[in-house]
């Protein structure tokens, strides 16, 4: 679950706006003014917005109206945050006309492109898109591979990672699992390494780190590296001693999870919009 509106914007002509504006049932139509009424609702989301000239004609000329519409692109809309409310109002337009069944069609069609195009978002009563956290865990690592990019250093450690991460899934390997968390473990701190220009541990690192919310936030994730330094045969011999149980795959998925979202505070190249999406 990642895909975005605005990147797949130019498919909802076919996928929502065709159809609704060919709807037709029993005594009833789609009105003839649709595409007025879309495009004129899209003006407050979109950025720059129409010209008057532009305005004027989809309120005269529904023809020209739905030639304005379907040219419409994704990037043409402020944001993301702009496509989302722009479909919530479209809902309150369709509920006014008071056509049966047509808010029922728009529903349907809405949550379909959402199905099909595997969107971040879940369409809720009474007409609500959801923003979804999966979305939000892909965008993060988009920007991991984003700000990897040029340095073959670390291309290699995440790489390592997603290598080793494939075959602790095939082989549900103990020392597979292991060798997971310690590539997540190399790979966040040659990133953090990488941001201050200079090769240290993780723990060190994250006392240089001067933008923490709280302390607590800075020592979660230098217990977290010393989880991996302590426990036996993730990044050393480790202390015996202090071993609970076995791991299983549960505390790789723990882990390696936290150490790559705890690439938001040890890289200043990640874009938070984009890691949200809006």
């Amino acid at each position: 679950m990642s895909g975005s509106l605005s990147h797949i914007w130019e498919y909802l002509s076919i996928e929502i706006w065709e159809p609704l504006a060919a709807y037709s049932g029993r005594d009833v139509a789609a009105p003839p003014d649709l595409f007025s009424d879309l495009f004129i609702i899209a003006d407050e989301f979109l950025s720059p917005g129409p010209t008057e000239m532009e305005l004027a004609e989809a309120r005269n000329d529904p023809d020209k109206a739905r030639i304005h519409f379907l040219a419409l692109r994704g990037t043409d809309f402020t944001n993301e945050s702009a496509i989302v409310h722009f479909l919530e109002e479209v809902h309150n337009i369709i509920v006014d006309y008071e056509i049966p069944g047509f808010e029922d069609l728009y529903r349907r069609l809405l949550n379909n492109a959402i199905c099909k195009f595997n969107l971040r978002y879940r369409l809720d009563d009474p007409f609500i898109l959801r923003f979804l956290l999966p979305g939000s865990f892909t965008n993060l690592y988009a920007e991991i591979q984003r700000v990897n990019a040029g340095s073959d250093h670390l291309e290699g450690l995440l790489t390592d990672f997603e290598k080793a991460f494939d075959h602790f899934a095939r082989t549900q390997d103990r020392a597979d699992l292991k060798t997971c968390i310690a590539k997540a473990s190399n790979y966040i701190e040659g990133l953090a390494s990488a941001t201050y220009g200079e090769p240290s541990t993780l723990g060190r690192l994250c006392d240089r780190l001067t933008d923490w919310p709280h302390d607590n936030m800075r020592d979660a994730i230098k217990n977290l590296y010393w989880f991996c330094s302590d426990y036996p045969g993730i990044r050393h011999g480790g202390d015996p001693r202090g071993v609970r149980r076995d791991l299983d795959s549960r505390d790789m998925t723990l882990a390696t999870f936290l150490l790559l979202t705890s690439s938001v505070y040890l890289s200043h190249g990640m874009d938070e919009r984009a890691i949200l999406g809006i």
